[in-house]
């Protein structure tokens, strides 16, 4: 029988507090200044924190036996002045040890708690604190009552007790009950036995009196003495500590702890008991763990995982809120924000590869094996050159591509958009990597970041965006002033990175294979008459139609990039984190996933109709067209250029206008490959997608550009020949040629 064994917890007489996590208040916690009438004292006046501990500092909490008060006078966060017990229990003037208080029990239900924080934690309330004003900071905690914790099955006999009730979980962190194979596979250890009445996960799990989190214990294996559990070793009680107490990482050293996998490369000397029948999906290495032994430059170049900021005081928080829910079990059918981003190319789609690598596999030691080891490469069917291609987070070459290849980057540069950039310096204290591997700012390290929740956002657990007053490009207008967009709202952080490096115009002194605007530059497009970022032959118009609206979609609200990527809601009622804006069956466009936005100006029935089939043959005539242009650059048979010249080989000393052209051809097709029976090999341009995020634009780009390769001048018309017509008839629509002529104008 272990230690605790022994112990027999009478039925909790008591009610455990409210949990807030900074607290809120007008009345002073050692006077009577509460407000009566004020919902947060209950309408009735504060007596101050010297009242209350008369009578209840022989109080104990039930399960640990720790009194109430010193948790609280020791720990909590609302233990300053302007706060006090009060702030949760509302005014006790009409208490005195007999009467009612407003909030005695603060709730007996997790949604009944979690509204009471929500009185003051909802980022809008302002009170004092040490004589300070202050904004209570918002917190999902209303979500927690529908989350998995608060409505988990619960297992109440053996090990199972340990994370599976809140009694259980409580009573093995305080003693000692906590860690890997060495602590829990070992009966000197536990488990603990507990005869009360078990719960699900609550707000007193994980906070104890007055909103601070607990303490939690392991037990060292080599002297059998209780110590604190502190994985990621910095000497505080922390977020990390307690989520990984359940959720298990490492062990108190750090060791990775797994269950029957070896990872390559990679040494696992202790394992996590409760394997759930070896469920690769429980654990929370088979995501958040990116092998420092495999990476850029090593043999296997990839990224299993994500990377957590261990040390931080939201480390869990990062990404996750109260509500914790992420639904990532290959047979749910529920779509979370968290399951959605783990499959988009924005988190490498590392949990898609995950779902592939272990698809038809029974749970077992070999199935959790694949899916640690598989994630993002450096393939652009995978989802990986955006974060697996360079070596990311090596300031020394690579730090002006840190604010869009990494969520260190693009998490400053959001908060330092002052015009001039003043505060973002990739290769100063800003962008610091010290959460990953071995890294240094020369040379940095064989793991890499990908687009995390904390990179957009401030506070992923409430949705709160790091900018949406504004948006700064990273590069400057052909006059050299930055350019800023000030109506994107909730998009501003797709409009960074996506808005491309430079113009197809700018002076490039040594000739380069890519796009000058770079990849994906789609914010680019949709703000061309800013940015310019395609090749603009003097004395031609590119400026938007009167009616182009595509810019102004969602203004000073969601934006353009979030209305339309990011919509309808996901099965958790929230917004899309998958981005895709259509949805295809092969190679065929078969639903806008945003039909409705589409609609409010795309009037169903009418002349300017959008539809699955309308965006297929779009998409369709902007690569054939682009494929055309292409061939004219290569001068292969029936596409001779007017230099008579394969303009890709001979580049470096190619005329301004025809490189320009070459620059044009990267936007929407590969240049070397052959179009053939489909599109999908004109489709790995820098942006396949211009033909919907900017129509026009792209379409004078592409025209103006086989204009000049026919003749070496703009003409303003194009003859399309007979093969050609017959080949592409897609481009021919798209571009307006007659079909019997072959004679096009331009758009």
């Amino acid at each position: 029988m272990s230690r605790i064994s022994k112990r027999i917890f009478a039925t909790l007489a008591l009610s455990l507090v409210a949990i807030a996590f900074t607290g809120c208040g007008s009345g002073n916690r050692e006077g009577r200044s509460g407000i009566e009438g004020s919902p947060l004292f209950g309408g009735v006046a504060t007596v101050g924190d010297s009242t209350c501990r008369q009578c209840h500092s022989s109080v104990r909490e039930a399960l640990t036996q720790e009194f109430i008060i010193d948790q609280y006078q020791l720990s909590s966060p609302h233990n300053v002045s302007g706060l006090g017990c009060e702030s949760c229990h509302g005014g006790g003037a009409g208490h005195n040890g007999v009467g009612p208080i407003p909030f005695a029990l603060v709730g007996s239900t997790p949604a009944e708690k979690a509204a009471r924080c929500a009185t003051c934690h909802d980022g809008v309330q302002t009170l004092t604190v040490n004589g300070v004003a202050t904004v209570a900071p918002a917190s999902n905690a209303t979500d927690f009552a529908a989350s998995n914790h608060a409505n988990m099955r619960l297992f109440t006999n053996g090990l199972c007790i340990r994370c599976h009730t809140s009694e259980g979980a409580i009573v093995s962190n305080t003693t000692g009950f906590t860690g890997g194979s060495a602590v829990l596979d070992n009966a000197a250890f536990g488990p603990p036995t507990v005869t009360t009445a078990f719960t699900a996960i609550n707000c007193e799990t994980c906070h104890q009196h007055g909103g601070a989190l607990r303490t939690v214990q392991t037990t060292d294996t080599v002297s059998g003495n209780v110590v604190r559990w502190d994985p990621n070793a910095n000497g505080r009680i922390d977020q990390y500590d307690l989520c990984t107490s359940c959720h298990t990482l490492t062990n108190n050293a750090g060791t990775l702890l797994v269950d029957g996998s070896t990872l390559t490369g990679g040494v696992v000397t202790e394992s996590v008991v409760g394997r759930h029948s070896d469920e690769w999906y429980r654990f929370i290495a088979s995501t958040h763990y990116d092998n420092p032994n495999t990476g850029v430059g090593l043999a296997s170049n990839v990224v299993e995982g994500y990377v957590v900021r261990s040390s931080r005081a939201t480390a869990c928080y990062d990404c996750h809120g109260h509500e914790a829910m992420t639904e990532t079990n290959p047979g749910s059918t529920t779509n979370t924000i968290h399951k959605d981003w783990a499959q988009s190319a924005h988190a490498g789609r590392v949990l898609a590869a995950k779902y592939t690598a272990t698809a038809g596999m029974a749970d077992s030691a070999a199935a959790v094996a694949l899916a640690m080891n598989a994630g993002s490469i450096d393939d652009a069917d995978i989802g990986g050159p955006g974060w697996v291609h360079y070596n990311w987070d090596d300031t020394a070459s690579r730090g002006s591509c840190q604010a869009c290849h990494t969520s260190t980057g693009i998490s400053n540069y959001l908060i330092q958009q002052t015009p001039d950039l003043t505060g973002y310096d990739a290769t100063g204290a800003n962008n610091s990597f010290t959460h990953l591997s071995g890294w240094s700012a020369s040379g940095g390290s064989p793991q890499n970041e990908l687009l995390y929740c904390w990179g957009c956002h401030s506070n992923a657990g409430t949705g709160a965006l790091r900018n949406t007053s504004q948006a700064i490009f990273t590069f400057t207008d052909p006059s050299d002033n930055p350019i800023v967009i000030t109506n994107a709202g909730n998009s501003s952080a797709c409009i960074v990175c996506h808005g491309g490096r430079g113009s197809a115009g700018e002076a490039i002194l040594t000739p380069s294979s890519r796009f000058n605007g770079h990849h994906a530059p789609t914010a680019g497009f949709l703000y061309s008459e800013k940015t310019h970022i395609g090749f603009e032959y003097p004395g031609q118009s590119y400026a938007n139609p009167a009616f182009f609206a595509h810019d102004e979609i969602g203004a000073n609200a969601a934006g353009p990039c979030a209305s339309c990527h990011m919509g309808p809601a996901a099965s958790d009622g929230k917004p899309s984190h998958t981005f895709a804006a259509l949805t295809e069956s092969g190679d065929v466009i078969t639903a806008i996933n945003n039909q409705a936005l589409c609609n409010t100006c795309h009037t169903p029935g009418g002349s300017f109709e959008i539809t699955p089939a309308v965006m297929e043959e779009e998409r369709n005539g902007f690569h054939q067209a682009s494929t055309i242009l292409n061939n004219y650059l290569q001068n292969v048979t029936g596409y001779t250029n007017y230099l008579n010249a394969n303009i890709i080989s001979t580049f470096a000393t190619a005329p301004e206008n025809a490189y320009r052209a070459y620059q044009n051809g990267k936007i929407g097709g590969t240049l070397g490959g052959t179009f053939g029976a489909t599109v999908v090999a004109a489709r790995d341009g820098e942006e396949p997608c211009a033909y919907v995020h900017n129509r026009f634009y792209i379409k004078r780009l592409v025209f103006d550009s086989i204009d000049w390769m026919l003749d070496g001048a703009i003409n303003n018309t194009i003859t399309l020949t007979a093969a050609t017509l017959s080949a592409y008839p897609e481009a021919a629509l798209w571009l307006g040629a007659d079909p019997i002529t072959g004679v096009a104008t331009r758009p």
